[in-house]
């Protein structure tokens, strides 16, 4: 099946649906630049900044409440634009919710994902506010970084909804399940990989607090066992998208499994080269930023995967 014919005559929903995707995607990597550059609290309350709803350039523009000490305006501007594309992606979603409303009666699966992503984003809203007023405490990043990948293959998962019916794939009935269990790991095994990545992200945050003098070269080596942990489990995740690959290739071959399979090994690869990148260049902040905006990536390709697969018929591989 060729993926263009997803995308061909979409109405406003779809469309609606396919932007908000993309700016949540630019949204997860402006979070991963403002993590990286340390601007998280670029802006030390929420939800102003400073106490200004547009935030001041200088620090003689702060009101007197505010140390001039606490303002550093490039990490300030960062965070404010990551919270402007937040509000952002706030906005989209509720149009794509709108225009779900058509899809209640015949197909409510779309309207409900709408709901849920709408939900979620309002949930992500308040848990930002809670990451800035906590001093970024441990734990609370992770779940941010978590929920945000559930928005966007929540958001995914509803665009496809609209969309299933163009969907023409046929599979063999036990290639199928083998399919659709491989996958389904695979996201599993993804999504703690995140979760490990995440925590070593914070790990990191506190040996920079708790050692302002040591290079950051060092870093890496005080992590501890959680940073061992991510680095082997980058095998595992490796193993299961080379299983998916041969899988989709021998058993799929006429569809868009294999592409989909390529390019979810060409992220893990990558990702490999950014982590060693990471351990032997001395934590450069871009690798940092493409490390965790291609985590995301990984989640979403393999997810959307496996909603083509769920999709299709059992029977002889046959693709459109």
């Amino acid at each position: 099946m060729a993926l263009r014919s997803l995308f061909k005559n979409l109405n406003a929903f779809q469309k609606t649906a396919l932007v908000t995707i993309a700016v949540t995607f630019l949204l997860i990597f402006i979070g991963g630049l403002v993590r990286a550059t340390g601007a998280g609290l670029g802006c030390p309350d929420w939800p102003k900044c400073f106490g200004l709803w547009i935030p001041p350039t200088t620090a003689a523009e702060l009101p007197e409440a505010y140390d001039p000490a606490e303002f550093n305006a490039f990490k300030t501007w960062m965070e404010y634009v990551n919270r402007l594309v937040g509000v952002l992606v706030g906005f989209l979603i509720v149009l794509t919710f709108l225009f779900s409303i058509k899809y209640l009666r015949n197909t409510p699966s779309v309207f409900f994902g709408a709901v849920a992503a709408l939900i979620l984003v309002l949930f992500q809203g308040w848990l930002g506010g809670q990451v800035v007023l906590s001093g970024l405490q441990s734990g609370m990043i992770t779940i941010h970084m978590v929920v945000a990948v559930l928005i966007l293959n929540v958001l995914i998962w509803t665009w496809f909804r609209s969309v299933k019916d163009r969907v023409r794939i046929s599979i063999g009935g036990r290639a199928r399940k083998n399919l659709m269990v491989t996958i389904f790991v695979l996201l599993a095994v993804i999504l703690l990989q995140v979760i490990f990545g995440s925590q070593v992200r914070e790990a990191l945050e506190m040996v920079k607090a708790a050692y302002p003098a040591l290079d950051r070269s060092l870093w890496i080596e005080q992590v501890g066992r959680i940073d061992m942990i991510h680095r082997t489990f980058s095998w595992l995740v490796l193993a299961f998208v080379l299983l998916f690959l041969y899988q989709s290739v021998k058993h799929a071959g006429g569809t868009a499994l294999p592409f989909l399979a390529g390019l979810t090994l060409a992220a893990t690869l990558l990702q490999v080269l950014l982590g060693a990148g990471l351990v032997y260049l001395g934590i450069p902040p871009a690798a940092q930023v493409f490390h965790l905006w291609i985590a995301a990536f990984m989640t979403a390709v393999p997810f959307f995967a496996l909603l083509m697969t769920l999709q299709s018929r059992p029977g002889s591989v046959r693709g459109t």
